[in-house]
């Protein structure tokens, strides 16, 4: 069986970190996509108030997780479906952060960062 040398290859088909600037977050927007990760996805509906009866049994209505910042919030939308659905994410996931503001590189660099701390998949039988 022969063995062929791909290493020149791949490095060339590589992208150099000086054709193509790494996008990085911020602190802020670190803090919001590990802050995102308790969030489940009923966090994204829109927030309704108990009417007088609930709130007479449940208690009053409990604080909303949307942000008051609009480009935050889109960034915490993104980073909520991202760590339920992996990179697996709705088209419309990606077009409401690029309409909030958000370039390719920095939703990219979002998805990767949740991808490496994300937990690995489990099998059923294992």
């Amino acid at each position: 069986m022969a063995f062929i040398d791909f290493s020149d290859a791949a490095l060339q088909a590589l992208p150099t970190p000086l054709t193509q600037p790494a996008e990085t977050l911020d602190a802020m927007e670190r803090r919001i996509v590990a802050l995102a990760r308790g969030d489940g996805l009923a966090s994204l509906k829109p927030h309704r108030k108990r009417g007088w009866f609930l709130r007479l049994i449940l208690g009053p209505t409990p604080p909303s997780a949307m942000l008051a910042n609009e480009q935050l919030e889109a960034l915490r939308r993104l980073a909520v479906r991202a760590w339920h659905h992996g990179y697996t994410l709705p088209v419309s996931a990606l077009k409401e952060a690029r309409q909030a503001g958000y370039s390719e590189a920095k939703i990219g660099a979002v998805i990767d960062t949740i991808g490496r701390n994300r937990a690995p998949f489990r099998s059923i039988a294992a």
